[in-house]
């Protein structure tokens, strides 16, 4: 049967016969963390799966006053790729912190680990350095924003090509970096500080991909799909 007779359309945490034929694979299986990094100590630590959702258990730090965060890590290492998330943020438009972790620094398991990120958040954020598609450390804010209502899923793609990445929420592309133009550490191309103490065109090419745990604020994430790029 010819591919374009095929649904195009598939249940969540699969692949359509499109994804497939262009090289996607899953990251979740819907089920388990499998394709997760497990902590020796931890374990997946907050994270777990509930009727095929990864999510946080909430964290309550006046009763765990030595809680620590920790991000989800991806068994495989990627350097050039397209990621797909589908994700939301809760019921109340004010909640939400979480990132994508695209290219990380150093070892996962160091804190804190600068890396390049892209921030998760409600859409009551207005645009700026803490919003959706904001590159965090105050790097750089969305041209747009393009949230949905306060607990609808929002699909983000995330193009990292060498030196380029591209960030589209929700089909409409609101940031885009040329990290060949991010030498100094702490600085942006035109000279104003950021948060981060690296040169972005210096962060290491290959890393786990990761989700970030702030603190047990709920995250929601489902349809996560990765497509290395040869």
């Amino acid at each position: 049967m010819p591919l374009w007779c095929l649904p195009a359309r598939a249940g969540d945490n699969e692949l359509t016969a499109q994804e497939k034929h262009d090289g996607y694979v899953l990251l979740f299986d819907g089920r388990s963390l499998d394709g997760f990094r497990s902590h020796p100590k931890r374990g997946y630590h907050k994270w777990f799966v509930q009727d095929g959702v990864i999510t946080l258990t909430p964290a309550t730090p006046e009763k765990d006053p030595n809680f620590e965060p920790y991000p989800l890590w991806t068994v495989d290492e990627f350097d050039n790729y397209v990621l797909k998330v589908d994700f939301h943020t809760g019921p109340d438009p004010e909640n939400g912190h979480s990132a994508l972790v695209l290219r990380l620094a150093g070892k996962p398991d160091i804190r804190p680990q600068p890396a390049l990120e892209v921030c998760l958040y409600g859409p009551a954020r207005k645009r700026g350095y803490f919003c959706t598609g904001a590159f965090r450390y105050s790097i750089q804010p969305p041209a747009k924003t393009a949230m949905k209502p306060a607990g609808e899923w929002n699909s983000l793609v995330v193009t990292v090509d060498k030196r380029q990445v591209v960030v589209v929420l929700n089909e409409v592309e609101v940031n885009r970096l040329d990290l060949n133009e991010w030498t100094t550490p702490n600085k942006r191309p035109d000279g104003s500080a950021h948060l981060l103490p690296l040169a972005l065109k210096d962060l290491p090419t290959k890393s786990p991909l990761g989700f970030r745990d702030d603190y047990g604020i709920p995250i929601w994430l489902k349809n996560l799909k990765v497509k290395p790029i040869k």
